[in-house]
């Protein structure tokens, strides 16, 4: 047995040999997380599953964590673990501004490098057959074909775990003419600290990122949608259309003018405003819980402001 501290709280879960191979429903309680066919779900939130964390019925839960971005702590018995919230690869990438270069194939295998684009803007998007930003592809179609003539490029990724084949049908039906990659390894969202889908990116000429990762316009509208009907109130879609509209104005404005990028400690501070604290990797649960006495505010809210750095 094990004891699991996260945003969820204090769990107790059957793990051992040192490892966090966990049951589905373990790390539901662990982590908030839960089993689904598309993989492990956290409200409207799914982040596919590679084959090799999944074996006899247990998912590992330290390599699933790990992929988020997030720390994970545990002590030298492997009997208690910590889950902080973090993004430590978007931090060292935001540190430099630089944004990471990753080459990836396109439906036909055919292989595109990010940084072949340096002297354009950049619009980096990504999304999954499984998501509804899958109606985004010929919205951004749309908008590469107003802007194409002022040295601007839309990138889709499409983050998809299960192969191209998956995902080819929408970047068919959209007609894209910008570049539409396939991320069957997640190296994307590896590399920006990207948790979910869609999450877009604004790359300057330069290669320097000038708006970290956001939601492209997306709201939380669809969480009042008719469960039966499958629709959403004529009020909610206005303001659902309002929003997505602004961003692409500001899209526009931002490839024509320059405006709303955002300036270099604007976008640091986004990735790298953590209070930190060293934690030594092999800690015992007494010095642990003092530790987070010591700290006078809530375990839940040191995990989410802290980078835990330990194994």
């Amino acid at each position: 047995m094990a004891q699991v501290l996260s945003e969820q709280g204090e769990v107790e879960v059957s793990a051992s040999d040192r490892r966090l191979w966990l049951t589905p429903d373990d790390i539901e309680r662990a982590t908030g997380w839960t089993r689904k066919p598309e993989g492990l779900c956290r409200g409207e939130i799914c982040v596919p599953l590679a084959s090799e964390s999944q074996r006899d019925g247990r998912i590992d839960a330290e390599a699933f964590w790990r992929k988020l971005g997030n720390p994970v702590l545990r002590d030298s018995t492997g009997t208690v673990w910590v889950l902080g919230a973090g993004a430590q690869e978007r931090s060292r990438a935001l540190a430099g501004l630089m944004a990471p270069d990753v080459t990836l194939p396109d439906f036909d295998g055919k292989p595109h490098r990010l940084s072949d684009l340096r002297g354009n803007k950049v619009f980096l998007s990504t999304w999954a057959s499984w998501c509804g930003c899958r109606f985004d592809l010929p919205v951004w179609q749309a908008l590469y074909a107003n802007l194409r003539g002022h040295k601007f490029m839309v990138i889709s990724v499409a983050e998809e775990t299960r192969g191209a084949q998956h995902a080819r049908r929408w970047v068919e039906e959209a007609k894209a003419e910008y570049w539409c990659l396939v991320d069957t390894d997640h190296r994307v969202a590896d590399l920006y600290g990207m948790v979910n889908v869609p999450q877009c990116v604004w790359i300057d000429e330069e290669g320097r990122i000038v708006r970290p990762p956001e939601a492209a316009g997306s709201t939380d509208h669809f969480r009042r949608m008719d469960r039966t009907t499958r629709t959403i109130k004529p009020e909610d879609r206005v303001e659902r259309d309002a929003a997505r509209q602004l961003y692409l104005d500001a899209v526009r404005d931002w490839v024509l003018t320059g405006k709303h990028a955002l300036p270099g400690d604007a976008v640091r501070s986004i990735g790298l405003d953590f209070a930190f604290v060293e934690l030594q990797p092999k800690i015992g649960r007494r010095e642990l819980q003092s530790k987070i006495t010591q700290s006078q505010i809530n375990f839940p809210t040191l995990v989410h402001r802290l980078r835990l750095q330990g194994i």
